[in-house]
């Protein structure tokens, strides 16, 4: 679990299913094991039918990892692969594409072919409908060098009193126009609805203009090589 990412359903299952039987699987194979190698008494192949049984095991924990709603295992070594293989054509805009787990593998890539030149803050801004709660566009809002920008061409940022940045956008005839500072995005008074700042590096907020909802959120840009394993010898490798 600690390796790739899994469906939050996904933990409940390998406690519940993939555990038990791995469990009861390495146990028969130990059995078997010590039985066979009473009667083999050269070392080479007891060593082969360790290994063998160690191999069988690992592959059965990949082959039950559950991933309903996630890549794989396997497919996540097979992105990575050919990201690797394709490592130079990695863009500076890659660091802010969709944080979806498909992307995880571009990301970390983008991560580390830009380790010198990496934005301090990432916002993530989506339009949504309000209707059903769909994602009508998606970009971003970053600081670097304690330079605001955005990788959205049509985004206007006029520069107010106080700091304050006014972010102004013509979405499908609609005028989108929200505020932020130089510094990022903070609690404003009649801005910002269900402003949410946890303390430890995320922060969400949200406002509704016409027919549409932006929602903005900040995340830790570093979590995926932190928090999986595959992911943090995969950006050591590139």
């Amino acid at each position: 679990m600690n390796s790739f990412p899994v469906d939050s359903g996904g933990v409940s299952l390998i406690f519940v299913l993939t555990i038990p039987i791995l469990i009861g699987l390495s146990l028969i194979l130990a059995i078997v094991y010590n039985w066979v190698s009473k009667r083999v008494k050269t070392k080479s192949m007891q060593n082969s039918m360790f290994y063998g049984s160690v191999a069988i095991i690992l592959f059965l924990s990949f082959l039950f990892f559950p991933c309903s709603d996630t890549p794989c295992p396997c497919r996540y070594v097979f992105n990575s692969i050919q990201v690797a293989m394709n490592y130079q054509e990695i863009k500076y805009d890659d660091l802010f594409i969709e944080k979806t787990k498909t992307n995880y593998p571009i990301i970390v890539a983008a991560q580390k072919k830009f380790r010198d030149n990496l934005p301090e803050k990432i916002y993530y801004v989506n339009y949504n409908s309000i209707t059903d709660y769909s994602s009508l566009k998606y970009f971003v809002i970053y600081i670097i060098n304690d330079s605001i920008k955005s990788n959205n061409e049509n985004l206007k940022m006029n520069m107010l009193k106080n700091g304050i940045v006014e972010f102004e956008e013509i979405f499908q005839n609609d005028t989108m126009q929200f505020n932020g500072t130089l510094q990022g995005f903070v609690k404003m008074d009649n801005q910002f609805n269900n402003y949410n700042d946890n303390g430890y590096g995320y922060i969400n907020m949200s406002e509704t203009i016409g027919n549409y909802n932006v929602s903005i959120r900040k995340e830790i840009e570093n979590d995926i090589r932190t928090d999986y394993y595959f992911f943090k010898l995969l950006y050591l490798i590139l």
